[in-house]
């Protein structure tokens, strides 16, 4: 769901923003998907199932310690994109909120490398999530070929770089699901004309490990939904996108606990809460508040801000995380640049969102796109807190 958070602000169809607004590489949100994708985990095709080809699980990694990996989501699919801003905002990644690794999202591979090659400088971990949203297996493959050729030079100086060689494909990734997008590929999700996808999503995943592996020395993951069963077998890493809402609040130990069986290293790749009251309880789905049929779009009456909530959410996760001897986990995300805060409740798109920092309207004069400016929420201070040395 990670490529559906990038569109975090990429609404259903009734919804959709008007065109002037529309992003880049479409911006789906990862809540978006999730009406769908509830059909699939109900038939039983989902919610972190069994998988018998990645044989006997291992014993899991030793309980109670930091995480080795803990680190933020970067998207780089965004209206606004200047250098300057990208190494800043690295820095603070890095410097402030004391991460050790990013996840980087994106489909243009120079504003992907742009950032690596920052984030590299700082000493993070650095970690590709290779994304073409809604195409073909070809498409998809050659992208992937070149972010490992650029990742593989890379890594030859600066040997802490990874890939994910996708992200939820069912859904964003044209033919493992039918669909002519991604909102009808949710849509199809659990009902008889999607029959067949997991054993699809992991034959293609065979051929994405047979391109890159020969090109690529450093660790490999893919950024999976929970309804998708994934033969983890050729993977270094196993990685799930795994957010706590209403639905798993009483099994989401639980949950976690079990990617142990896969015998390898388990990395949340994303988790996170948006900025209002209640939606700790939404988890993924918390984006889905926004009125994208006015313009400027709105937030109804009746929600309230609340960093706090957003806050604890983050701190309880990573309670969990080192308790069940979790590898690495990404916050989705660090700054959102087409939400920004507001005053006015009604126009709080910030209030929708799932970053760390927040930025603010152009009337302020101290608008995103002219000065970059950004200020951290009570969710950066916590995530420091606990990311420091």
């Amino acid at each position: 769901m990670s490529q559906a958070r990038n569109a975090a602000q990429t609404k259903p169809a009734a919804q959709t923003k008007p065109a002037a607004q529309t992003k880049p590489a479409a911006r789906i949100s990862r809540r978006t998907v999730l009406a769908g994708t509830a059909a699939a985990a109900v038939s039983g095709a989902a919610v972190i199932a069994y998988d018998a080809m990645t044989g006997t699980a291992q014993a899991a990694p030793a309980r109670g310690r930091p995480l080795p990996q803990h680190g933020v989501n970067y998207d780089t699919e965004r209206e606004v994109w200047k250098p300057a801003y990208v190494r800043r905002e690295i820095r603070a990644i890095r410097r402030d909120l004391h991460c050790s690794a990013v996840i980087l999202l994106g489909s243009d591979l120079r504003r992907l490398m742009l950032a690596a090659r920052c984030a590299a400088r700082e000493g993070m971990f650095v970690w590709f999530e290779a994304r073409q949203f809604d195409q073909d297996a070809r498409t998809t493959l050659a992208f992937l070929t070149a972010v490992a050729e650029a990742a593989e030079g890379l890594r030859r100086t600066h040997p802490g770089v990874g890939i994910s060689v996708g992200c939820e494909l069912t859904i964003f990734m044209d033919g493992l699901v039918p669909g002519k997008d991604w909102r009808e590929r949710a849509a199809n999700l659990g009902t008889p004309a999607s029959e067949g996808y997991n054993e699809r999503l992991n034959a293609f995943l065979a051929r994405a490990l047979r391109t890159v592996r020969p090109l690529f020395g450093g660790r490999l993951t893919y950024t999976s939904g929970v309804w998708e069963e994934v033969a983890w077998r050729g993977f270094d890493v196993v990685g799930v996108d795994l957010y706590r809402d209403e639905t798993n609040e009483a099994t989401y130990v639980q949950e976690v606990r079990a990617l142990h069986r896969f015998g390898k290293p388990v990395v949340i790749t994303e988790f996170g809460c948006c900025t209002y009251r209640g939606a700790d309880k939404r988890g993924g789905e918390g984006f889905d508040i926004v009125d994208w049929s006015q313009d400027p779009p709105v937030i109804p009456a009746g929600y309230v801000r609340d960093e706090g909530a957003q806050a604890r959410y983050i701190s309880e996760l990573l309670d969990v995380y080192e308790a069940e001897g979790v590898y690495g986990a990404f916050v989705y995300d660090f700054i959102e640049p087409d939400g920004s805060y507001s005053p006015d409740p009604t126009r709080d798109l910030d209030m929708a969102g799932f970053s760390l920092v927040k930025v603010l309207p152009p009337e302020t004069g101290l608008g995103y796109e002219k000065t970059g400016h950004f200020e951290p929420k009570l969710a950066f201070r916590t995530l420091a807190r606990r990311y420091a040395p």
